[in-house]
């Protein structure tokens, strides 16, 4: 059990439903149709930043494929828990949900600053999000937590839970994590994050943004406090 001032967090009963969760979304993912590029408008990234205690959610919109900024949201909340590895979802997801729907247009696809089902239970946060919202997500992260490399035709790859839920890049000297995170195909969630790189970002776009603006808003809102 772990607690903080207010809220208890049942640990084992986060576990068990991840691992339903999962079950429903390994399904629907292995089903999953292909995505083209024609089928995508637009497409929202999440990430966020923390400043005395409170998390900034944010969402950002972005038009496909040529990363244009069009318009972006912010929630801002006390963390329900504290970190716990493997259960980020329970932490951040609510926030970011609540910032996607602000946003007040159902995205094609959203790309997460996290795993996708490359995570031990099969529903990393990505994936989570994807599910809840009943849209393709994909997972974008910087470090490896679950699943084997493997090489192929020299390609890196993750593997888990009998499939390639992950494909390994390097960006501007950066190892970039990119798995599926709900309902998509990797090959499609590859291209769709390929076309977003740009040289002056470590991130795909939709993070990207993401990310820059959470930490400004965190900045700024910290500032106000001081």
């Amino acid at each position: 059990m772990i607690s903080t001032s207010k809220i208890f967090f049942d640990y084992r009963r986060a576990i068990r439903l991840q691992k339903v969760l999962a079950s429903k979304a390994l399904r629907e993912t292995r089903n999953a149709p292909r995505i083209s590029d024609e089928d995508i408008k637009y497409v929202v990234g999440v990430d966020a930043a923390y400043s005395k205690g409170m998390m900034y959610g944010v969402a950002v919109l972005i038009d496909y494929p040529q990363g244009n900024l069009l318009r972006y949201s912010v929630v801002e909340k006390k963390p329900p828990i504290p970190y716990v590895p493997g259960l980020l979802m329970f932490r951040e997801a609510p926030a970011y949900i609540s910032a996607i729907k602000k946003l007040g247009v159902k995205p094609d696809i959203i790309v997460v600053d996290g795993h996708g089902l490359s995570h031990p239970r099969a529903l990393g946060i990505a994936t989570h999000i994807g599910l809840v919202l009943g849209v393709p997500s994909i997972g974008v992260a910087k470090k490896k937590l679950f699943g084997e490399i493997v090489v192929e035709d020299n390609e890196e790859y993750l593997v888990a839970h009998g499939l390639r839920v992950a494909r390994i890049i390097t960006h501007r000297n950066n190892t970039l994590y990119i798995s599926i995170g709900y309902k998509i195909r990797l090959e499609d969630a590859y291209r769709i994050i390929k076309n977003y790189l740009r040289p002056q970002y470590k991130l795909p776009i939709p993070t990207a943004l993401a990310d820059q603006l959470s930490k400004k808003i965190a900045h700024s809102r910290k500032k106000h406090r001081l």
